[in-house]
């Protein structure tokens, strides 16, 4: 799941683990505005969850709340 959130872009995924779980991440990045470098996050492994739709739901909870922080 890819959106735009304030001045990110935040791509939200789930990865599926040996054990059966799904991982949520997110990707966020700013698009760099005039003499400024261009900035991402990675989240790593969020939270785990029995299924793929409960962990994108999870990162992109967590991508707009890192997104709310960042912005100050």
């Amino acid at each position: 799941m890819q959106f735009d959130y304030k001045h990110f872009h935040i791509d939200c995924r789930a990865r599926h683990a040996d054990e059966g779980v799904y991982y949520a991440r997110a990707k966020i990045t700013r698009v760099p505005r005039r003499n400024e470098t261009f900035q991402s996050h990675e989240s790593g492994d969020i939270d785990c969850f029995a299924n793929e739709a409960d962990a994108i739901c999870c990162a992109r909870s967590w991508a707009i709340e890192w997104c709310d922080v960042a912005a100050g």
